[in-house]
């Protein structure tokens, strides 16, 4: 029999003084993740990534945000750590019995532990698979504590006036490679327009200072998704919380603007930029333009050159690469 990881283990420790019929909320929760424990709870998973989402819907119920009360609630912990504590805040608040944080070592496990410890008595920890889980009552914490941390995980506006929040890609200011983008397809879109990746708004909100017919905003993360739809308000955007590749085939665009990710959580993955650069090719008319940046380190011009004809490659400031490329007739 295969040996239970910490996370199923606390579980199993915690859930034996607890009614027979519990339920089970976990934040953050892992695609890959089986979710097996002892006893046969009601699961309730948080995922606010679509991909993931996604993968967690097909076994799972699963909702990007969580509203309900629920006897056991686990944080896996995220990148950010203001997004980990503010997700803490939250789970405190409607949980019934007990909080669990869970996390890698590499995630910085121990100074949640560190910190929390001093607001609160930990009931158990579980150090296994080179990381931590521990729990506490939610009832006991200081209340203080949750007020300073779900106010600094709000949305709110950030230093260029966007609506924002941790978690999200460079919440505080507009990165310098969206500027750079956003300067070199000035006065030179048209028609509709498909802005991928597009965080919390600010290329589309660019985009639409121009004269173009209509802008579709697909992004995956659910926070970013929230923070475009207030930032942007005009009738020409269509907004989609969506895995990007799974945008359908039939989409027909004339121009596809773009800061593709090469990370997901905590792990790189370039290959990211070149899926997003095969649907921009698929959902682009014959003749339409691309327009895109990228670290100047990142190898996409290979699978440009397999799907696109005039591509004009502008190196930037800061490391950056500018590309604009023609989907061919």
């Amino acid at each position: 029999m295969q040996k239970p990881d910490r996370l199923t283990e606390i579980v199993n420790q915690i859930s034996i003084g607890l009614p027979r019929q519990f339920k089970i909320t976990i934040f953050n929760a892992e695609a890959e993740n089986s979710y097996e424990f002892t006893t046969s709870p009601e699961l309730v998973l948080i995922q606010s990534f679509a991909p993931f989402f996604d993968k967690l819907l097909n076994r799972y119920k699963v909702y990007p945000d969580m509203t309900d009360v629920t006897d056991i609630s686990v944080v896996n912990i995220p990148k950010s750590k203001i997004e980990g504590f503010g997700n803490i805040a939250k789970a405190v608040k409607l949980t019934e019995h007990y909080v669990i944080i869970n996390g890698r070592k590499t995630e910085g496990i121990d100074s949640y532990l560190k910190k929390i410890s001093t607001l609160v008595d930990i009931s158990s920890v579980v150090t296994k698979g080179h990381g931590k889980a521990f729990c506490f009552d939610p009832k006991k914490i200081k209340a203080k504590c949750l007020k300073d941390w779900e106010e600094k995980s709000k949305i709110t506006k950030n230093e260029a006036g966007f609506f924002s929040a941790e978690g999200t890609f460079s919440p505080k200011v507009v990165d310098l490679g969206s500027k750079e983008l956003a300067n070199f397809f000035c006065n030179k879109l048209h028609g509709r327009v498909a802005d991928l990746g597009a965080g919390w708004g600010w290329l589309s909100f660019e985009a639409l200072k121009q004269n173009i017919d209509k802008l579709d905003l697909y992004e995956a993360n659910y926070t970013s998704y929230r923070c475009s739809k207030l930032n942007i308000e005009d009738k020409r955007v269509n907004y989609f919380w969506i895995d990007v590749m799974k945008i359908e085939k039939n989409h027909s665009y004339d121009v596809v603007i773009m800061n593709p990710p090469f990370h997901i959580g905590h792990k790189s993955d370039p290959n990211l930029g070149i899926y997003f650069i095969r649907k921009a090719a698929e959902i682009l008319n014959r003749g339409g333009k691309l327009f895109m940046v990228a670290n100047r380190k990142l190898p996409y011009e290979n699978e440009l050159n397999k799907l696109f004809d005039n591509i004009e490659i502008h190196q930037g400031y800061s490391g950056f690469k500018i590309i604009k490329a023609t989907k061919p007739i």
